[in-house]
């Protein structure tokens, strides 16, 4: 390349990126006085134009990216015709432009949702893109994006799930049901609201959380040991005081029942063990019971338990085709 096309196209990166002083200019004005040289100019700047609607360039940037062009045109000394030469530098300054500076692309802020469902008779665990740790119990499906946007953390849930929300002041953390909403900044609680319950439940362990109804308004606001609980039938809220551990114990692979009706602990053997009860006499669902069992053990073990504890027995029909059947009935 010879000195004269080298100023030639210093000239033009000059004019591209705004650098040229008053001598300059005057000198670029002179130069586009030659039809060749004006349009040499015009394609390299259509080139520039199409890659800056896609970049961002720093100033720093504009400086380096004709550097590196010249550098690497000077120490090729390629001897090729005028027309290769203008091509050659037009490509490089192209390419340099579109790649050195990539960095500084605008980011797609669009949102992209990912879904888990977890299977009856089984668990899950996952961290989120924040570092949210979440336990899914049984028949749980989860909801979210695979990164969270500026301002909001938010998923959406139908089950039961443990959370441990990683703090961020600047960015609130919700958890999105049919019947209830909570908001969190970093706290640790247990949330559950299976579609076949009659009720939803946040049981808050630390921190502090704030109950919203399916509209979106601040109803109640939880401390640490307490449950809040909404009937779906209703609008009805109730806060009560309760051992924590009995509500995020199933994450360890332990259940505990604290006062609870027997057709409640029945409806969680079903999800947890993936079988279906039934009761011969009606009347046996609303015995209650207190107690602690292992989730790892067999479902018959947990029913004998539950027979030495009331007058209660059971029969276990094994099905092939699909759910084991579990029928309760009063002991004579």
């Amino acid at each position: 390349m010879t000195d004269n096309q080298d100023a030639h196209w210093e000239k033009i990166a000059g004019k591209l990126h705004g650098e040229l002083d008053t001598a300059g200019e005057q000198e670029f004005d002179a130069l586009m006085s030659e039809p060749i040289l004006r349009k040499d100019f015009e394609k390299a700047q259509s080139i520039k134009n199409e890659f800056s609607t896609a970049e961002i360039r720093t100033v720093e940037g504009k400086t380096k990216s004709w550097s590196r062009v010249e550098a690497g045109i000077r120490w090729h000394q390629l001897r090729w015709i005028r027309e290769s030469l203008k091509y050659a530098a037009i490509v490089a300054f192209a390419f340099l432009a579109g790649n050195l500076l990539r960095t500084n692309a605008p980011s797609d802020n669009t949102l992209h949702y990912s879904e888990i469902k977890v299977p009856f008779g089984q668990m899950s665990q996952l961290v989120l893109s924040d570092g949210t740790q979440v336990w899914l119990n049984s028949g749980t499906t989860l909801r979210y994006p695979d990164k969270f946007g500026d301002k909001s953390r938010a998923v959406t849930i139908t089950g039961e799930a443990f959370f441990k929300v990683a703090k961020m002041p600047d960015k609130p953390f919700t958890i999105n049901s049919t019947d209830l909403s909570v908001q969190v900044l970093g706290t640790s609680f247990n949330f559950s609201a299976y579609q076949e319950d009659s009720y939803a439940s946040v049981t808050l362990v630390e921190g502090k959380v704030a109950i919203e109804d399916s509209k979106g308004v601040a109803i109640a606001q939880l401390r640490p040991g307490q449950m809040a609980t909404k009937e779906k039938s209703s609008d009805k809220l109730t806060i009560s005081e309760v051992k924590t551990a009995s509500y995020s114990a199933w994450t360890e692979g332990k259940i505990f029942f604290d006062d609870e009706r027997l057709d409640q602990i029945a409806l969680k053997l079903e999800r947890w063990f993936n079988v279906e009860i039934s009761f011969d006499d009606p009347n046996l669902k609303s015995k209650r019971f207190t107690g602690t069992i292992l989730k790892n053990k067999p479902v018959d073990q947990i029913m004998q338990a539950l027979e030495l504890l009331s007058p209660i027995q059971f029969k276990h029909k094994i099905n092939a085709n699909g759910k084991d059947q579990i029928t309760i009935y009063k002991r004579i």
